[in-house]
């Protein structure tokens, strides 16, 4: 039995076709199995864990992000940041924003002065198993004084899950 040459030509388009989906799949499957890794905003240092300035809040905060940005790939990378009191929502934002090119921001990331926390997130345009970004800023009260006072101390937490 002979196959035509027109038969031939399409096995081996189908073929090809086959082989570059896969590539292109395994290429993707790998790229979302790694956390997008993120410069901290300027002046943003490592907080002392020990310290007394160190708020359970800001750990319990960083927690639930890596439980929410946690997949069937992996766990999420989760960093928390002592900013200078005062720092401003919108720098922080921005500078994440900018690392983040052309991914697609989830909700509103409008900055809420009277909250003590104000959160943005991040998914990365993709069909199959996008990442994520989660930025979190809490301002917390100076100790002793009121809820609506936001002079203490100033977290950013950045979150980054792998795509799952």
């Amino acid at each position: 039995m002979r196959i035509g040459r027109r038969l031939l030509g399409v096995a081996v388009a189908g073929l090809v076709l086959v082989i570059a989906l896969g590539a292109i799949a395994l290429v993707r499957w790998k790229a979302a199995g790694v956390a997008h890794a993120l410069v901290p905003p300027t002046g943003a240092a490592t907080p002392s864990f020990l310290g007394p300035e160190y708020e359970r809040d800001v750990a319990d905060r960083g927690a639930l992000i890596a439980l929410r940005l946690r997949s069937d790939r992996g766990r999420a990378t989760v960093r928390s940041y002592a900013m200078p009191p005062g720092s401003p929502w919108l720098q922080s934002r921005e500078l994440v924003a900018t690392q983040l090119d052309h991914w697609e921001q989830v909700g509103d990331c409008a900055d809420d002065l009277e909250a003590t926390i104000v959160e943005c997130t991040w998914r990365e345009p993709t069909r199959w198993w996008p990442r994520e970004v989660a930025l979190t800023m809490m301002r917390l009260p100076s100790a002793g004084k009121a809820r609506s006072d936001r002079t203490g101390a100033t977290f950013v937490i950045i979150g980054s899950g792998v795509g799952g």
